[in-house]
């Protein structure tokens, strides 16, 4: 009996590898959006931090309050500005998804294939065995 061989190896090899290239780059989004996230929480703790010191100065001059009004303005901007990067972030992380659905999908049908293949080829393995046992049994019992 021949040596078993699934047709298909070198193919199933380059879907498991496409996978894998989905698969980093979606961990690349999903560490874009950690980021986002990060920057965020920094943001948010350095204007808390500026407002308690506002609070805690001793005196506070109208430019004091003008600067940390026009802070807060922009701060405010750029967490609207984070948030809609965080919405794009998202949908790209879910097309992502979709496309690494669709490249495992191939991959664990091409596996498939070839586990069926191998059964097919074990079963026809086993049948030949039996068949050359039962023809040196035959051959013995004939012979002798």
């Amino acid at each position: 009996m021949k040596k078993f061989a699934f047709p298909l190896g070198r193919v199933m090899d380059f879907r498991r590898m496409q996978a894998r290239m989905e698969e980093v780059k979606l961990e690349a989004l999903y560490a874009e959006l950690r980021a986002m996230d990060t920057r965020e929480v920094a943001l948010i703790l350095q204007k808390a931090q500026s407002e308690k010191a506002l609070r805690a100065a001793p005196s506070v001059s109208g430019l004091d309050l003008q600067l940390f009004s026009e802070f807060s303005a922009a701060m405010k901007e750029e967490l609207k500005r984070m948030d809609k990067a965080r919405a794009d972030c998202r949908r790209r992380i879910d097309a992502q998804l979709a496309v690494l659905t669709v490249k495992r999908r191939e991959v664990r049908l091409l596996e498939h294939l070839k586990e069926k293949r191998f059964e097919k080829w074990e079963k026809e393995m086993f049948k030949e065995i039996d068949q050359q046992a039962e023809e040196a049994y035959l051959a013995k019992w004939n012979g002798g």
